[in-house]
């Protein structure tokens, strides 16, 4: 299983900041430096695909992992991204990871990492403070997606999705053209295609916004 940690925005709700780079615990490690090492030693290949310009800034920390691969590259999506990051590897299974995230509680990689199957998302009970803001899911007594929608206010599903694992096949269902991999995920659904969930137990929190990163402070430092 290799994985993708798409980080080719340019942060404009962060006025170009590296979300990424944010620090988000008491030893004030970034976003991006805690997801890698709960991944550096459960996964073959982990993929940083990002932008030229970021990519001596990320040299500059000394991130010591052996499996980490930085790929530059300059996309318009998201999907264009993991689409670009697919076609210069040979996996035949991916873990996506949105490397501005962080999960408090319980946590998804060994679930997603473990998952030989067509999809599988990790998905967080969602706060109000975050309807309108993340993709949603309707799931099934089965755990299986069977509705998802991206950033509709007052939607009322139970839980948000925030990582996912998914074999190539989901490859067919990418639009480059779409703002993120979450576009594929609801074009196979509607194909029949098999998407299944599980509950984490904590929260999960996108730091694309300055409000969603100063929330994630009130839970890990302040």
């Amino acid at each position: 299983m290799d994985v993708i940690l798409p980080a080719a925005g340019l942060a404009k709700r962060m006025k170009g900041v590296p979300k990424f780079l944010l620090p988000a615990n008491d030893e004030y490690e970034t976003l991006l430096e805690i997801h890698l090492k709960n991944l550096v030693n459960k996964c073959e290949n982990i993929y940083l695909p990002t932008r030229p310009d970021l990519v001596p800034i990320i040299n500059s920390l000394d991130f010591d992992f052996r499996n980490l691969k930085i790929i530059e590259m300059v996309t318009n999506t998201m999907s264009e991204t993991v689409m670009n990051t697919i076609e210069s590897t040979n996996s035949e299974h991916y873990t996506l990871i949105m490397p501005d995230t962080y999960f408090h509680g319980q946590q998804p990689y060994d679930e997603l990492l473990e998952s030989n199957n067509f999809c599988k998302l990790a998905c967080w009970q969602i706060r109000e403070d975050q309807r309108g803001k993340l993709g949603e899911v309707e799931i099934n007594d089965s755990n299986q997606v069977t509705k998802i929608v991206d950033k509709v206010p007052d939607n009322g599903f139970e839980y948000a999705w925030g990582a996912l694992s998914f074999s190539l096949q989901l490859k067919e269902y990418i639009d480059i053209a779409d703002p993120h991999i979450g576009y594929a995920v609801k074009n196979s659904i509607e194909n029949n295609e098999i998407v299944e969930a599980f509950r984490l137990k904590g929260q999960y929190f996108d730091c694309g916004t300055p409000k969603e990163y100063v929330n994630l402070l009130k839970e890990t430092i302040l």
